[in-house]
């Protein structure tokens, strides 16, 4: 039950015990929510604290709200595990969901000082830019914005247009499967989380403000940059997870 002692607002709390059961699955996911009503007597709170959780719940990815028949638990997000590298198509597979990809943008510009420095190339240098979006049943859940060397560049948007035209579903990683005469032999990666702009939410169909996890690839050939990748999930359809050993303390 709520402590009505504590300092955290009692909405918090209830914000807590609603991702507390869709954890454990008391509330599964696509389940239905007990009503407004219902919810101020099972904790004993007025209907404006339970409106507030609701919707820092559904800010948060937790529930949503259908205009006139209620809320209900989103659906579960989207795994991946860090200590492997799976296709895009099956990552979303082993959730039941359909992928699709979509190029975005696709062109060749003079790289800006970042960019530049990350694929170790000069400023005034060129560089190719393809931006795909990623779907799960038709819905985006990914915004992958990739810079190469032209070099590189040229293979894989030759690619991307071949697996476009197929209806193929594909990260930048799929494509090096397909006839790329460079291939990356070792990925860096870097996470961190960040909030939607106006230029994220119109991607993928989020509100402003909506959190996004942002995973910053660099991936290399024999010590060579060859992609700089920033790619951009909805953060209440993916997660990542790791399983490591760790060291004996004693």
């Amino acid at each position: 039950m709520l402590d009505r002692a504590g300092g955290l607002p009692l909405y918090a709390q209830l914000v807590a015990t609603f991702r507390e059961r869709i954890e454990s699955a008391e509330w599964p996911a696509g389940g239905q929510l007990p009503s407004e009503r219902d919810l101020c007597s099972l904790f004993d709170v007025s209907r404006i604290t339970v409106r507030r959780a609701i919707d820092i719940a559904e800010k948060e990815g937790l529930v949503k709200r259908v205009h006139g028949v209620g809320t209900f638990v989103s659906d579960a997000r989207m795994e991946q595990a860090l200590d492997r590298v799976h296709s895009f198509e099956r990552t979303l597979a082993q959730r039941g969901l359909v992928a699709s990809t979509t190029i975005h943008a696709m062109s060749v510009s003079v790289s800006d000082l970042a960019v530049a420095s990350v694929l170790r190339l000069e400023a005034s240098e060129p560089v190719t830019n393809l931006q795909l979006i990623g779907r799960g049943d038709d819905e985006p859940i990914v915004f992958y914005d990739s810079f190469f060397p032209t070099d590189v560049g040229a293979d894989v948007t030759a690619a991307a247009e071949r697996a476009g035209a197929a209806g193929v579903p594909f990260s930048t990683l799929d494509l090096y499967r397909d006839a790329v005469a460079t291939v990356p032999d070792r990925l860096e990666q870097a996470f961190e989380a960040i909030v939607a702009d106006r230029f994220l939410a119109g991607l993928l169909a989020v509100p402003e403000g909506r959190p996004i996890l942002r995973v910053t690839s660099v991936m290399s050939r024999e010590g060579r940059p060859i992609e700089y990748r920033r790619a951009c999930y909805r953060g209440d359809r993916y997660r990542f997870s790791l399983d490591r050993a760790l060291p004996a303390f004693h």
